[in-house]
């Protein structure tokens, strides 16, 4: 991502809610929303199509790390964020690592963070 353009930002596997509060959030932070899907089988197909440079999936289990995983194949510079319903945890696997990072603090102000490239903050690997 260039430091001097928006971050481009594909939603996928969101609750209504989340996903009309994560796209106020988005918009706030100066990011660019290119997307939502729903189906895992589509937010993999348009992680590769359009090549975002972050892809927030709802948090679910294994299953979330799985489809991250997943979006990593088709789209490797692509971070994911896998974000927790309830607001609690934010699960982040950057370009550049092969675990996820967990983050349990302060997660409006991190999600902004994370938009820019930062990978500051209190981090623990997530193993499936």
């Amino acid at each position: 991502m260039e430091s001097d353009s928006l971050p481009r930002v594909l939603l996928g596997n969101l609750e209504p809610i989340v996903l009309i509060g994560m796209t106020r959030v988005l918009g706030e932070a100066g990011a660019d929303v290119i997307g939502h899907e729903q189906h895992p089988s589509q937010i993999v197909t348009q992680a590769g199509r359009l090549r975002p440079d972050v892809v927030v999936i709802g948090l679910d289990g294994v299953g979330s790390r799985r489809l991250g995983q997943r979006v990593r194949e088709v789209a490797p510079d692509t971070k994911v964020i896998l974000w927790a319903r309830d607001e609690t945890v934010m699960e982040v696997l950057d370009p550049d690592s092969a675990d996820f990072r967990t983050v349990e603090e302060g997660l409006p102000d991190q999600l902004r963070s994370e938009m820019g490239g930062s990978s500051s903050g209190r981090e623990q690997r997530v193993e499936e």
